[in-house]
């Protein structure tokens, strides 16, 4: 049996001061874990004294980076993927927590099915509010959220690199939803697998742990109550599927350029104008 891979766990930190202890918790007892790539996005609170401590603790796991400014969780991400030697690479936010097996699952998914350059975990919610999880159509809602969140998202490293990595742009640092461009894009240019509705997998998944004003709370109320976000306009929505529509735009050159028919050099003849 081939033997699996080892995963980088990034995780982007802003301000997570009493939080990021239960997610690096999660990730160290892992046995498929390389290494957990803290990146602190410009912290004001006791972050990055807490990620040193447990980088003293953990130095051949942990590996902390310190961008100098707030610059958005996409960024963030990013410059994990960036300082990552791995052939895969795991995204956790720092307020959230894997479960036992997470790793242990994704790797031997991204083994098995090399078809497969994207991978999507469950979510399973903790103190969700009650207003949402006695809806009927809750389970519906819920998908929508573990499709259009960046906390539960595997890649093949040498993909998401050809993507350009999570989009930066300025209209998702004041909006949210780069996680929903990239993963559109993927759907519409290869595959991404999913670890939903499936039995047997209710002990695989990242815990999402609820709070007040988060994105998953926007989008049920979206889903559940018909309730539209009033701070996104037609253009916005406009210039988000541009963003897609150009990382759709760029694997369909790649595979293009690794495609073609010939190989090799290509002698070219080319005439220079004199003047």
């Amino acid at each position: 049996m081939p033997q699996t891979s080892k995963i980088d766990v990034i995780i982007p930190c802003y301000n997570a001061a009493l939080t990021l202890e239960r997610a690096v918790a999660s990730v160290l007892p892992q046995q498929q874990l390389q290494h957990i790539i803290i990146v602190d996005d410009g912290s004001s609170d006791d972050s990055i004294a807490v990620a040193q401590r447990l980088q003293a603790a953990y130095p051949l796991h942990i590996r902390l980076e310190c961008l100098p400014h707030n610059g958005g969780v996409a960024r963030a991400r990013n410059w994990g993927m960036l300082c990552s030697d791995a052939d895969i690479v795991a995204f956790l936010d720092a307020d959230d927590a894997y479960e036992a097996q997470v790793l242990a699952f994704a790797s031997a998914v991204m083994q098995f099915r090399p078809d497969l350059p994207a991978l999507r975990l469950a979510l399973k919610p903790v103190d969700l509010d009650a207003r949402y999880a006695e809806q009927p159509q809750f389970a519906y809602a819920w998908r929508h959220v573990e499709m259009t969140v960046g906390g539960n998202m595997v890649f093949r490293r040498a993909f998401l690199l050809a993507c350009g990595g999570f989009p930066q742009d300025d209209l998702f640092r004041r909006l949210g939803g780069e996680d929903v461009a990239l993963s559109l894009a993927v759907l519409a240019s290869s595959k991404m697998g999913t670890a939903f509705d499936q039995v047997g997998l209710d002990e695989i998944a990242v815990l999402h742990h609820c709070r007040p004003n988060m994105y998953a709370y926007k989008l049920l109320d979206g889903v559940l109550f018909g309730l539209s976000r009033h701070d996104i306009t037609a253009s916005d929505q406009q210039q988000a599927q541009a963003v897609t529509d150009d990382i759709v735009l760029r694997l369909q050159q790649l595979q293009q350029w690794l495609h073609t028919e010939h190989k090799g050099k290509v002698p070219l003849q080319v005439e220079l104008a004199r003047k």
